[in-house]
């Protein structure tokens, strides 16, 4: 069984590298094969919105670090995603690195494969989006995401001076291990509002009369019962969140697959019209 360790921070031994490290130790005592590597050593080019790279066999186009980083997750059976929260979320080697798995997220390349994250932070309240990113990117993969965990940590390599969380980090690399060889999903952590992500991010809808989870786009109803605000959510919405294997079929063959249509129907009348912009401004 093989572990990948993947960091979303450039700082070398800082508090990223440092709980994602102890992490990989609880993993290695556990049984497990260990690497690491970071994101930021890559060349992650932005996803250019090119689209036909659904459409075609060879997938993405662009020539970069991307292709290694998915052979290395591919090797692996799980992933453990240690990442910053900078500005109430996650870095931006994360945001480039998950707009670049739209292809694979279609195919189902990784779905079923697990994972869990850890996520430093500095300030107490200023991380209401922290899991957000992480959560999206294991989500459209379709991983089994087993623990999601913040460490308030607010000096630089300061997390060495928590024991408490550097045992929790030690006890997640090993759980992560456990279930894999269990192939047990069980979600292990501090569990949030939303049943699928576990976030607590709930946005309410234009009508009022409902909430949804952003993430997943569950949607549910608000209830406050003794003063403690709550959302229950419909079985059947839990059952239809917007990473379910089914739902990403239907989202491809009946939204994006039609288009590649019109787009080749209307390519000449599109290339008339597109000169008034490229004049302008030139």
């Amino acid at each position: 069984m093989k572990v990948l360790g993947m960091t979303g921070s450039y700082r070398r031994n800082g508090n990223s590298d440092i709980l994602l490290k102890e992490a990989l130790m609880g993993a290695e005592k556990a049984g497990a094969e260990v690497e690491i590597i970071r994101l930021t050593d890559y060349q992650i080019q932005a996803c250019q919105g090119f689209g036909l790279c659904l459409f075609r066999a060879e997938g993405c186009h662009i020539e970069d670090g991307v292709k290694e980083i998915w052979t290395k997750i591919g090797e692996s059976d799980a992933v453990l995603l240690s990442v910053p929260c900078y500005f109430l979320e996650s870095t931006a080697i994360l945001k480039q690195l998950l707009d670049r798995g739209w292809v694979l997220a279609h195919r189902g390349t990784f779905r079923g494969k697990y994972a869990s994250v850890l996520v430093p932070y500095a300030t107490r309240g200023w991380i209401p989006y922290a899991m957000l990113q992480p959560n999206i990117f294991f989500g459209i993969l379709g991983f089994h995401v087993i623990h999601r965990a913040a460490f308030n940590v607010q000096g630089l390599g300061e997390a060495v001076h928590d024991e408490p969380g550097i045992e929790k980090a030690h006890r997640i690399g090993g759980e992560l291990v456990q279930a894999v060889r269990d192939q047990d999903p069980t979600y292990r952590s501090e569990p949030g509002i939303c049943p699928i992500c576990q976030d607590w991010n709930i946005r309410i809808l234009q009508d009022r009369k409902a909430v949804e989870c952003p993430t997943c786009g569950v949607r549910g109803s608000l209830t406050i019962e003794n003063g403690e605000i709550d959302v229950s959510f419909d079985p059947k919405a839990l059952a239809e969140y917007r990473f379910d294997r089914e739902v990403g079929y239907n989202h491809f063959t009946y939204h994006i697959k039609p288009s590649k249509d019109y787009f080749l129907r209307t390519r000449e009348e599109r290339k008339e019209r597109v000169k008034k912009y490229k004049s302008y401004l030139a």
